[in-house]
């Protein structure tokens, strides 16, 4: 059989793990023969990286494409178990041997996250080194959860936001009577698990019928290389709703509940490579060749509810992301392991409930997609690993929806 090794997490078996904590697992290796070795060498690493292409036609009508890529680390750290780089061969016996590891996550690493053109990944490698052939690496990724990012929250309001568009259809001297839209919202930062109440007030005094109404979550993604000049920007619908029209010379008024599902968290300042926004877009769709009306409202999803008492730590945005060269150690003695983190990045007797954890399927890029679109330094699972986010238990309000139509009345002239 070989060699076969197992990586497992002590504080958290589903491999989450909020920055600023330890993690802390097991290697256990099993082989049924000798196997000669040189070295077994454990690493933890985090890092994000980028990749897209472009193709061009220059003035002879020529195609061409280029190549656009962007790297950045931000964990990298190693430990031998078994020999080291200029030890000599060492004779493996037959059997099962297990060693327990412990690594600090630095506290300002960004978020996991996959994407179409670029992720953010922390992974455990053990790469066991064999004379005269290739070495055996076997990977386990886990996922970061940026707990309290203040360069990136601390636009949030607390308070109710509005925002209000109008439009207009045709041209000077036939352009109609505004189209107008206004989006309420009780604040700009939410969670995963938490529903928006997003109220919608349309007023449509033009002559052309608005037969749909759509509201949606969109997350908005900038991929850039490592010149930062060049950038490729992403936009994917994570949840929407949609209601009925509004007719001609009338006004509506929409309640939308529009819950919040696991989604990775806003993120503009600790990734220089990869940025994370979201919006919340309202559209009033027209009947004819007419542009729809649209109207949108920038939020932020945050990894906790923001609540300051509730976090034990910030990290520090002040200066960029530096690696950590000697965050891993081995911990010695049978079973041992090292001390447990804390499971949540917040203070005992918090009235805020723990979380559950769920894959974000719509920043998941499939193994296919991701040899054409993603070109990729680090081979894990496959290339097919998904992240899972923290999704809370929150108190909301009803989700009935109601819509209530308020004919529009014209003054005589």
């Amino acid at each position: 059989m070989g060699i076969i090794c197992q990586i497992l997490f002590h504080n958290n078996t589903q491999g989450v793990f909020y920055a600023g904590q330890t993690i802390s697992g097991q290697v256990t290796l099993s082989t049924d023969k000798e196997i000669q070795i040189k070295a077994i060498k454990l690493k933890v690493k985090g890092f994000a990286e980028t990749h897209w292409t472009e193709s061009k036609n220059d003035m002879n009508n020529k195609s061409t494409t280029e190549s656009f890529n962007g790297y950045e680390k931000y964990l990298s750290s190693k430990c031998f178990l078994l020999g080291s780089e200029t030890s000599p061969e060492i004779c493996l016996a037959p059997g099962t041997r297990s060693y327990n590891f412990a690594s600090q996550i630095p506290i300002n690493c960004p978020s996991s996250f996959e994407g179409s053109h670029g992720r953010i990944l922390y992974k455990v490698d053990v790469n066991i080194t064999q004379p005269w052939i290739y070495d055996s690496v076997f990977s386990r990724a886990f996922t970061v959860i940026q707990v309290m990012d203040l360069g990136t929250y601390e636009s949030v309001s607390q308070v109710p936001v509005q925002a209000r568009t109008e439009k207009t259809f045709g041209v000077w001297p036939f352009r109609s009577d505004p189209l107008t839209l206004e989006l309420n919202l009780p604040q700009t930062g939410f969670v995963p698990g938490q529903t928006v109440p997003v109220n919608v007030l349309v007023g449509n005094e033009s002559k052309i019928r608005v037969h749909e109404v759509k509201v949606g979550l969109a997350m908005m993604i900038t991929y850039y290389s490592d010149r930062r000049s060049d950038t490729n920007n992403e936009r994917k619908s994570v949840a929407k709703l949609k209601a009925d029209g509004v007719m001609r010379n009338s006004r509506k008024m929409y309640d939308f509940q529009l819950l919040i599902p696991s989604t990775p968290p806003s993120s503009f300042r600790l990734c220089r490579i990869i940025e994370i926004g979201y919006q919340i877009e309202v559209v009033a769709k027209v009947k004819g060749m007419h542009i729809n009306g649209t109207l949108v409202l920038p939020v932020t999803i945050c990894g906790v509810p923001i609540a300051p008492q509730m976090v034990q730590y910030v990290p520090d945005c002040s200066a960029p992301p530096i690696p950590e060269q000697r965050a891993l150690s081995v911990v010695e003695g049978d079973g041992a392991c090292a001390p447990a983190a804390p499971p949540y990045p917040w203070a005992e007797g918090s009235s805020l409930p723990p979380p559950s954890y769920a894959e974000a399927m719509h920043t998941y890029t499939d193994p296919l997609k991701a040899s054409q679109g993603q070109q990729s330094s680090e081979s894990v699972e496959g290339n097919s690993y998904k992240p899972l986010y923290p999704v809370f238990n929150m108190p909301t309000q009803s989700e009935k929806k109601v819509d209530t139509e308020i004919p529009e009345k014209k003054e005589k002239m």
